[in-house]
């Protein structure tokens, strides 16, 4: 019998892989066996090591976001991963293809789907599907399986329930038979230490590295506390797992001996050994850590990889925190080197980890729900499944019993904020939103803040982000939102060609206008000079009107904001003009405003003259001006106020105004 196996790109894909592989070996001697995966991931060195031969395709993920030449890349990658994968199939000819998920099986199982319908392949086709809500390949691919094997019954609604069996998680044998006394023996652990396990999975965590080595200095202040922490080996253009971790621990001061606290590697092959010796993990959402923690019976701190697609991680952090096993630590964003970037809040960090550690009993509670989680059979379970397969066997469909499935947050960021909106109207209306609810929420404007495309469809996720700042009061972030406020990086010339100017684009400085400081209400210095700046500077008219619309909102009694707005009735823009001279009747307190305001009692756009009449009622009603001062202009703006419809605002204005001064 030949199985060829793929998935790959993460230990969340490979590793399930290989111990459904172990198994059948231990009992089929003349299996044989194919890996396909791609030559830079995790599965080129792994696969070999435990022994089984190994292929390469091309691939590359999905965009998360749909813009043209990242699409162009993905397609090209893609067609030609796929060509290589018909002759890998052809040569092989396998009899069960078993695809654990992630975008490295795409060529494989669409070259299948290409094959079997002219004939030239009648392999049996096994997916299995790891994550609460399955990822985007499973469910494009999923009619191409024969069987689809689901770790959580959640995840059977999104296929035909005829083809689905749900095995739980295929965890290591060495996961499942870890022992408390060998970890700590065998790694030479003190038994009265309290072990913090920290990870990001196969290929670590950059925000997870820089969150827990920031929050040493805290943790080291409990004597008995041991962090292991593996960084893992990713290197690319802007991160190095390794050199990184070790050049910030230098600057902090910790690259001295920190061997009775402090324990750093690079990877580990024996990371069922540091499962055994822990008291609390730290680690991503991925469905593999979450099962093998969930087998060892150990609480968890989840940070969630966010950004991805379908954002699975998140889905199956929130789970294990609504049944109580873990807790959820979202990744935020902040302004690093002249761009927003992700990050893990490290005082938060470490006040989690501090708190769940002086609290055994908290610990034991998450740890007895944890174990209760995995299927510890799922093994056997999918080795019937694929001997089902090979013998041409059929098992009867599932009736499974859903529980209301959640709402899910729509994909499109523009109908996620109106989705906001609207919960945030039912939060006026007394429904509770939770604390869990709240940070998820918060979570998804960070989420869409990360964005770094230039141009996207639909178009504007960070703008979407600023805006879900802006209603949820996230007043965290508003030092962030300043900086892309007062942010004058140039576009290149190419991107100036379709109409950009600065890095964040002027509908986006807008936004954090209109949306970010005008909702969350800080009327501070920063948030004034900022507004102050970019009414005198900025070049996309509306941010400058904006601007002048919230310091009148907003900065009463600023000497700074008036002296700001005053210039500003000089600007080339009238839309700017008008909205400077409405926010001088708000908070003007200079009785020789009149003079400034005078000169557009005859302006030849009866905007500018209806917001003068506003404005001198503004005066007039902090008793900045005093009747008289104004009286004797009236008849002059009463005299150039004609009466066709468009000036009848105008209009009306002026007779109150007049009814007002008479004696």
């Amino acid at each position: 019998m030949k199985y060829l196996f793929t998935g790959g790109g993460t230990g969340g894909h490979v590793y399930p892989a290989l111990a459904i592989a172990d198994e059948i070996r231990n009992q089929q001697e003349d299996a044989e066996f194919l890996y396909v995966g791609l030559k830079s991931k995790i599965e080129a060195r792994v696969a070999p090591e435990r022994g089984y031969p190994i292929r390469f395709v091309y691939s590359r993920p999905f965009p998360g976001y749909l813009s043209i030449w990242p699409l162009l890349r993905f397609g090209l990658s893609l067609g030609m991963g796929i060509c290589k994968a018909i002759l890998i199939l052809l040569w092989f000819r396998p009899h069960i293809i078993v695809g654990t998920g992630g975008y490295v099986s795409a060529p494989i199982l669409l070259a299948y789907g290409l094959l079997a319908r002219v004939g030239l392949s009648r392999a049996k086709v096994f997916l299995y599907e790891p994550n609460a809500r399955p990822g985007l390949l499973n469910r494009v691919v999923g009619r191409l399986g024969h069987r689809i094997g689901v770790a959580f019954e959640q995840a059977a609604r999104w296929f035909d329930m005829k083809r689905v069996g749900v095995v739980g998680h295929p965890v290591r044998r060495q996961v499942i038979d870890v022992d408390r006394c060998q970890g700590r023996q065998t790694l030479g652990i003190e038994p009265e230490k309290k072990v913090v396990l920290v990870f990001g999975g196969s290929g670590g965590a950059r925000t997870i590295n820089e969150a827990i080595v920031e929050a040493l200095p805290q943790l080291r202040q409990r004597a008995d506390i041991l962090v292991l922490h593996v960084t893992g080996r990713y290197r690319g253009t802007d991160y190095r797992a390794v050199d990184d971790t070790a050049q910030q621990l230098r600057q902090l001061g910790l690259d001295g001996d920190t061997a009775d606290w402090y324990w750093r590697r690079d990877y580990m092959d024996d990371l069922h050994l540091a499962y055994g010796a822990a008291d609390l993990v730290v680690c991503r959402g991925g469905a593999a850590t979450l099962m093998e923690i969930c087998a060892c019976g150990l609480p968890a701190l989840i940070a969630p990889l966010s950004g991805q697609t379908d954002d699975h991680q998140v889905a199956n952090a929130r789970r294990m925190e609504a049944c109580g096993a873990a807790r959820v630590l979202y990744q935020g964003v902040r302004w690093i080197n002249g761009d927003i970037k992700p990050c893990l809040d490290s005082d938060n960090l470490a006040r989690q980890i501090l708190d769940l550690l002086a609290d055994e009993p908290q610990r034991l509670a998450m740890g007895r729900i944890a174990r209760a989680q995995p299927t510890l059979d799922s093994l056997e379970l999918i080795k019937v499944e694929l001997a089902n397969l090979a013998a041409g066997l059929r098992p009867p469909p599932l009736n499974l019993d859903f529980p209301e499935p959640e709402e899910q947050l729509p994909e499109d960021p523009n109908a996620l904020f109106r989705w906001v909106q609207k919960r945030l109207d039912e939060k006026d209306q007394g429904r509770q939103v939770t604390d869990p609810e709240w940070a998820y929420l918060q979570y998804q404007a960070d989420r869409l803040l990360a964005s770094t495309a230039w141009y996207e469809i639909p178009l504007g996720a960070r703008n979407v982000g600023v805006k879900l700042a802006g209603c949820l009061q996230y007043r965290a972030r508003l030092p962030l939102l300043l900086e892309v406020l007062q942010d004058r990086r140039p576009l290149g010339a190419w991107q100036r060609l379709w109409g950009g100017d600065y890095r964040h684009g002027g509908i986006l400085r807008r936004n954090v206008v209109e949306f970010g400081l005008r909702f969350m209400g800080v009327a501070d210095e920063p948030v004034e000079a900022a507004l102050i700046r970019a009414l005198a500077e900025d070049p996309y008219f509306e941010v400058r009107a904006a601007a002048a619309r919230i310091l009148g909102e907003q900065h009463a009694g600023s000497g700074a904001a008036e002296e700001a707005l005053v210039k500003a009735l000089d600007d080339r823009s009238g839309r700017v003009g008008i909205e400077a001279v409405k926010a001088l009747g708000r908070i003007g307190q200079d009785p020789d405003l009149r003079n400034y305001l005078s000169r557009f009692y005859l302006h030849h756009n009866w905007q500018f003259r209806h917001a003068v009449v506003g404005a001198l009622q503004g005066l007039l009603d902090r008793q900045v001006v005093a009747p008289e001062a104004i009286a004797a202009d009236l008849e002059q703006i009463l005299a150039t106020s004609p009466y066709f419809k468009p000036e009848f605002p105008l209009k009306e204005s002026l007779q109150a105004l007049a009814e007002r001064l008479r004696p």
